[in-house]
């Protein structure tokens, strides 16, 4: 999986590009997450009854109508890894867009506003204007999106995995072949044991294991 990280000062055109950007890579053929990063307080106030569940110390999900949302609350949220969330909600993408973020060492899209020079940060590999000609280098406009998304595709393997392994966030690097031993494996274990639900085995499975003491 790969992270890559659009960032900018406010109402710089972030949203727009990442938008962009989601819609040429799924084209593609990607499978593609998004994460936007943000100052605010996302979950949902104590006076609502997903906010009350929060504030017990039980996550939520919202069940609506076309629509899932999960809430929970983490006091230390600024502190986690970026790979670690990237993994544990979008396990099986190619890349992740994450919307800010512009201190994080990650390769760095720089979206500029206008009479902005671009800064120093960590990661950079391309800058955007809205309103830019190209140079063929560093510098992109609307005109060279699909030199942006060949870039980002560059930078990606995109892999059929019939299993992946998440060792705190981050994917444990496997060849083909044994992808493939652990995925028949696991499923012949699991086909052995009585399934109350009735379901096949053949659909995704997700296995989640505690840390060890």
């Amino acid at each position: 999986m790969n992270v890559i990280a659009v960032s900018g000062y406010k109402d710089s055109g972030k949203s727009t590009l990442c938008r962009t950007l989601i819609s040429a890579l799924r084209t593609r053929g990607f499978s593609v997450g998004y994460i936007k990063r943000t100052q605010e307080f996302v979950a949902s106030p104590p006076d609502t009854d997903s906010g009350a569940a929060n504030e017990l110390g039980v996550s939520s999900l919202l069940w609506g109508d076309e629509s899932l949302r999960f809430e929970t609350l983490c006091r230390h949220a600024k502190e986690i890894d970026i790979h670690d969330l990237a993994g544990r909600y979008f396990p099986q993408a190619d890349i992740v867009i994450l919307e800010g973020g512009k201190d994080l060492r990650l390769p760095k899209i720089w979206v500029l506003k206008d009479s902005e020079e671009v800064p120093e940060c960590p990661g950079l590999f391309a800058v955007y204007h809205c309103r830019a000609l190209g140079d063929g280098g560093l510098l992109h406009g609307p005109k060279d999106i699909g030199r942006l998304v060949s870039r980002i595709a560059d930078m990606t393997k995109m892999r059929d995995l019939p299993a992946r392994v998440y060792i705190d966030g981050h994917e444990l690097p496997m060849k083909d072949f044994v992808a493939s031993f652990l995925a028949g494996g696991v499923r012949g274990m699991l086909e052995t044991l009585k399934n109350p639900s009735g379901r096949s085995m053949s659909g995704e499975v997700r296995i989640y294991l505690k840390a060890r003491d």
